[in-house]
């Protein structure tokens, strides 16, 4: 939606007059564009101008009133229908009964409200006229108590009518009803009400003789299809016919402004921003909806809950809709980007990467959370999404145990030992040094100097989190409790000790991550690789993948790995299926890696995973070099993600040397984010601490808009020679090396500034300039 449309949308909801630099306040817009828009819209005859100074604009106070306007639509796909039901509704002398024709969840009822409300709005029915709501389907069944509810019950008229009760069409005298599923009707009923529909005559169930009058308009509905035998009838007796077209059939406009509907509706509820990625939002736009615009509504719900769940458990700063969020039947619409592509840039633009919804109101920002160890993150990250998978609790504390492993070999490898008191607080060594003191003497058990520096990072950042009262949970305590006894039952002496010293108060969960300090050795060789990791390749053209793996295979002597090749003329669809049902026929208890060019086929290993539940890495854009360390590392029986992080790094060492933007200009690190300044400034102060006096200048500069933000870059470069780009959201410029502001925050303390010298080593007086990434240094 354009700055045009967004303040049409804006007048809309409100019965206010502004003028044209209240509004450029509003959105934070020029008062000159604002002014230009609003011009545009008074040509289009959309709003209306006062008289008075300033000029103040509004919606027209026709249009206030004027209830179709709640339909996304309606001067679009609906216009038709919307023309027919205000003529149904205005036709002499109480207007036409209607049928409403269409399939689930495309706004039936909504549409019979409408109605209602501008006959209301016409002065057709008085103000305070009943509109009733009834669905034959839900007593389909009972044929007697679907009359009774119509036309009412003569007492005595079956066994239990004990009482004379009247019926919906006396309850709505002068007013509307409104008949859901009204081809559930029996045939018997269909005569009844036929019978009114011609006379404006009916009895109750039971009666014989006397006749009841009222006056009623009739709106029926249904999901039949026009020429079903079921519907020949009433569309023979009702006269006016109206059908609301399906959501695929809608243009994309109108479905662009349902999904924004509905997530401003869960902003308002959730009283959060919500953010969109360009891939989901791109899925959604895109994706089959069989229930139409309820499915839509639903599934957007499902994503805001999920999207939800990751900004609460896992401390995540903002509500941010991914890809991953999408259930899979809504993912697959990734599948057809190619063929509207041109459609959704039109619509939506080209470069703009996160979209933003919310409530039209300032917000209060969402202050962000700095873990000082990621160890929690790693456990809180795995807990949710091996719940989301479905997994026992079994599976989930030996999942967790092997992470944590593996988490605990990589980090403990890089610690730089001999610089512990630069990092570690003096006194919390010095307690370290006498807690394991006293567990290598409980234990029988000889503990690194590596594995003490550790735990002395965990205690350092558990003392902060409890003096900041965040919470310390871990998901399996009662399993370690069991599985460890004797380490936990030291454990616990070990919190005792901590409390005299630090005083602080352990938490129980606590106790859960020292006992995993005891017992990491003992699990180290616990799980060893069994099967290999599945390498599939593929790459559009008739034989590239083919003749790339197999130059791999040449060149490494082994058979590991599987080529899919994708002509050009070979649709999305049917080279999903192909790759499905490869990986199907794999062993792929190990999980699968895809390596892929470009485009649809970086989306096929979510997908996957949705689908079948294999466990998938996908890296795009790859080379020769890169299916040869996937391929080599697999037939190692290395792991899924170890293989993923070695490819990622290979990526970054061979964009590490970068040119020499000339020896008079000052060396500068951008920050950037898209929401503002706010995360810029906390990774310009992350990035401060880090580099420490190194004549670096950080800038922070705000990612809303790719092209404006690639154009502000090049002005920034004739003034600056740029290391490298760090920010929330991925972006390239020529080769300047792009870090994840995720990585930044995740750094642990013991080696930033050591992270950070090998991470910019550069030679000044024009020579080559090296940027390393950090997960390449953390190998």
């Amino acid at each position: 939606m354009g700055r045009k449309e967004e303040i049409f949308h804006f007048l809309q909801t409100t019965k206010e007059s502004y003028s044209a630099q209240e509004v450029a306040e509003k959105f934070q817009l020029d008062r000159t564009n604002v002014s230009r828009y609003l011009n545009e819209l008074y040509k289009e005859k959309k709003i209306e101008k006062g008289n008075g100074k300033p000029i103040k604009y509004r919606i027209p106070s026709i249009l206030h009133n004027y209830p179709f306007r709640r339909l996304i639509g309606a001067d679009g796909s609906l216009k038709v229908a919307v023309q027919q039901a205000q003529a149904a509704i205005l036709y002499p002398p109480r207007g036409l009964h209607t049928l409403i024709l269409g399939k689930t969840g495309t706004g039936k009822s909504l549409f019979a409200e409408c109605m209602y409300e501008y006959a209301k709005d016409s002065k057709v029915i008085r103000e305070n006229a009943p509109f009733i709501t009834f669905n034959c389907a839900d007593y389909s069944q009972n044929p007697q108590l679907l009359y009774g509810h119509i036309f009412g019950i003569k007492k005595g008229a079956f066994t239990g009518a004990d009482i004379d009760r009247p019926g919906l069409l006396e309850k709505c005298d002068h007013g509307i009803l409104f008949l859901d599923e009204i081809h559930r009707l029996p045939h018997e009923g269909q005569e009844m009400l036929f019978t009114f529909i011609d006379k404006g005559e009916f009895r109750r169930l039971g009666e014989t003789e006397s006749l009841r009058k009222a006056s009623v308009q009739i709106i029926g509905a249904t999901t039949e299809i026009p020429e079903s035998f079921l519907l020949e009838t009433f569309t023979r007796r009702i006269p006016m016919t109206i059908t609301l077209p399906p959501l695929k059939d809608r243009r994309m406009e109108e479905r662009y402004e349902l999904i924004e509907y509905f997530l401003i509706q869960e902003s308002k509820r959730l009283n959060e921003t919500v953010y969109v990625d360009r891939r989901a939002l791109s899925a959604l736009l895109l994706y089959h909806t069989s229930a139409n615009i309820g499915q839509l509504q639903r599934d957007l719900k499902l994503a805001c809950a999920k999207a939800f769940l990751n900004y609460k458990s896992l401390q995540i700063q903002y509500l941010h809709i991914t890809q991953m969020d999408l259930p899979v039947h809504v993912q697959k619409g990734l599948l057809d980007t190619k063929e509207f592509r041109e459609k959704m840039n039109k619509l939506i633009g080209s470069d703009q990467e996160i979209f933003k919804f919310h409530e039209r109101k300032n917000m209060e920002e969402t202050v962000e959370r700095e873990d000082s160890f990621s160890l929690y993150d790693v456990i809180e990250r795995k807990l949710h999404n091996l719940h989301q998978d479905g997994r026992s609790e079994a599976e989930i504390q030996k999942e967790i145990l092997v992470d944590i492993n593996q988490y605990f070999n990589q980090y403990l490898d890089q610690l730089p030992v001999s610089n512990v008191n630069e990092v570690v607080n003096e006194y919390i060594w010095g307690v370290t040094e006498r807690i394991y003191q006293f567990a290598e003497q409980e234990l029988k058990r000889t503990f690194s100097k590596k594995m003490k520096f550790a735990f002395a990072l965990h205690l350092q950042g558990t003392i902060d989190r409890i003096r900041q009262n965040s919470a310390i949970y871990h998901p399996n305590l009662n399993e370690i409790r069991k599985k460890y006894s004797m380490e936990f039952k030291i454990s616990i002496e070990i919190a005792q000790m901590i409390e005299q010293e630090l005083n602080v108060e352990i938490p129980l969960d606590e106790i859960g991550y020292i006992t995993m300090f005891l017992v990491s050795d003992v699990e180290e060789n616990m799980y060893h690789q069994e099967q290999l990791v599945g390498i599939i390749v593929m790459m559009h053209g008739k034989s590239t993948a083919t003749s790339m793996l197999q130059t791999v295979q040449e060149l490494l002597g082994v058979q590991q790995g599987k080529a899919l090749d994708m002509p050009l003329s070979m649709e999305v669809g049917e080279m999903y299926e192909r790759v499905k049902n490869a990986v199907k026929n794999m062993n792929h208890s190990k999980g699968i890696l895809f390596l892929v060019d470009m485009g649809s086929l970086s989306s096929f290993g979510n997908l996957i995973f949705e689908e079948t539940g294999v466990r998938t890495r996908t890296i795009s854009m790859t080379s020769t070099p890169v299916v040869m360390e996937a391929v080599r590392k697999a037939s190692l029986g290395r792991s899924l993600d170890d293989i993923y992080q070695s490819c990622l790094q290979l990526f970054d060492y061979q964009s590490s040397t970068i040119k020499s933007r000339g020896k008079s200009l000052k060396k500068a690190i951008i920050t950037a984010c898209f929401t503002g300044e706010g995360v810029a400034l906390k990774l310009k102060a992350k990035l401060k601490s880090l580099i420490g006096n190194r004549d670096i200048e950080l800038l922070s500069l705000q990612f809303l808009n790719r092209q404006a933000f690639t154009e502000k870059i090049a002005q920034i470069t004739e003034q600056y020679d740029i290391l490298a780009i760090v920010g929330t959201v991925h972006f390239q410029y020529d080769d300047i090396p792009f870090y994840s502001a995720i990585d930044i925050f995740h750094l642990q303390h013991c080696s930033q500034s050591w992270q950070l010298r090998k991470m910019v080593d550069f030679r000044f007086h024009g020579q080559v300039l090296q940027v390393f990434s950090l997960q390449f240094l953390s190998r």
